[in-house]
């Protein structure tokens, strides 16, 4: 009797014994290799699913960049922020050099605009005093804290 070059199983010839446990053994070893076919089918649509599960979340969740920019100061000194998205929270801490200036962090939402103060005090705002979210980052007015004359500015956007 021969054997099949893959799986091993038998190929009966003319003359050969046919037996019921030739025929039992190959379905054995069919079976097996058709399971083990199956398993790696389960394991690529796993794959695949979770794939696209993990594809479907990083569309949800946030990313926070960070970055500084200088003041430019003036009437005339808008300043544009790029950034990777458009952002839903902007936060921006102000150092002023060598003045008596207190320091300032401010919040800018599509809702509102919040300041605070090193001396404790808090205002908010609506969302119409120069400052602006937009697809791409965010606008700073030019006569304001956030961008004075030769200071840095840290932001941090949650996008």
């Amino acid at each position: 009797m021969n054997r099949t070059t893959n799986y091993n199983l038998c190929q009966f010839e003319e003359t050969d014994r046919v037996r019921r446990t030739d025929f039992n053994e190959d379905n054995a070893k069919i079976d097996a290799a058709v399971k083990a076919v199956d398993r790696r089918v389960d394991g690529l649509e796993a794959s695949k699913a979770d794939k696209t599960a993990l594809a479907a979340v990083e569309g949800k969740i946030s990313r926070i960049v960070t970055g500084t920019y200088a003041g430019t100061g003036g009437s005339s000194g808008v300043r544009r922020i790029s950034l990777p998205g458009r952002p839903k929270l902007v936060l921006i801490r102000t150092d002023y050099p060598n003045t008596s200036h207190h320091d300032e962090a401010i919040a800018i939402t599509d809702i509102c605009l919040c300041r605070c103060h090193t001396y404790h005090s808090l205002s908010v705002d609506p969302p119409t005093s120069g400052y602006a979210l937009e697809n791409n980052g965010f606008t700073v007015p030019a006569n304001c804290d956030q961008n004075y004359s030769g200071s840095t500015q840290h932001y941090m956007a949650i996008i």
